[in-house]
C-alpha cells in the first residue's frame, strides 16, 4: 500500500508540470486570426535548420517494460558511480591529499548515498514488476473454452458455473 502512494506521488509530480505546460492557452479573441510565427529575423539557413529540428516526430511514449529497464540501467549507473568516487577516494589517500580516516569516512558517506538511491530505484523497480504482474494475471485469455458441468446423469454438459449465493437460474 505504501508503494503505491510513493508511486502515485511521484507520477504525479512528473505528469502535473506536463500537462499543464501542454494545455493551449485561452484567450478572449477566438475568432481573431492567429499571430504569426516570430521568425522576422531568420535567415535562410537558419530557416532550414529550424525546418529540420521541426520535421522531427516526437518521440513514443514509455511503456512499462521501457521503464523498468530504465531502473535496471539507473541501478548499474548507480553501482559504476559508487566504484568511481571509491576509486577516486583510492586514488586522493595513495597520492597523501587526504588521511585515511578521512578516506574511510568519505567512503562511508558515498556507499550510504550510493546504498539510498539504489534502494530508490530497486523499489520503483519492484513495484512496476507487482503490478506488471497482477495485471497480468487478472486479463483472463481471449478464447477460453466453456467450462463442464456435471448434470447429475453422469454426463457433463457445457455451460457457465454458477457461484455458491447467485440466484440466477
Amino acid at each position: 500500500m505504501k508503494r503505491n502512494w510513493i508511486l502515485t506521488i511521484v507520477l504525479g509530480l512528473i505528469t502535473i508540470p506536463l500537462a499543464t505546460a501542454q494545455g493551449p492557452a485561452l484567450s478572449k479573441d477566438r475568432g481573431a486570426a492567429p499571430a504569426p510565427p516570430l521568425l522576422a529575423g531568420v535567415h535562410e539557413n537558419d530557416a532550414a535548420e529550424l525546418a529540420d529540428v521541426l520535421a522531427m516526430q516526437a518521440p513514443v511514449p514509455l511503456g512499462p517494460p521501457d521503464l523498468l529497464k530504465q531502473y535496471e540501467q539507473a541501478m548499474a549507473s548507480t553501482a559504476q558511480g559508487f566504484n568511481a568516487v571509491v576509486s577516486q577516494i583510492a586514488d586522493a589517500v595513495q597520492q597523501k591529499k587526504i588521511t585515511e580516516e578521512q578516506g574511510e569516512y568519505l567512503c562511508k558517506e558515498a556507499y550510504q548515498v550510493a546504498m539510498m538511491r539504489f534502494q530508490v530505484f530497486s523499489g520503483l523497480h519492484d513495484m512496476l514488476a507487482d503490478q506488471l504482474s497482477q495485471t497480468a494475471v487478472a486479463q483472463p485469455p481471449a478464447n477460453s473454452a466453456p467450462q463442464t458441468i456435471p448434470n447429475g446423469s453422469g454426463y457433463d454438459n457445457a455451460g457457465q458455473a454458477v457461484g455458491t449465493g447467485s440466484k440466477s437460474i
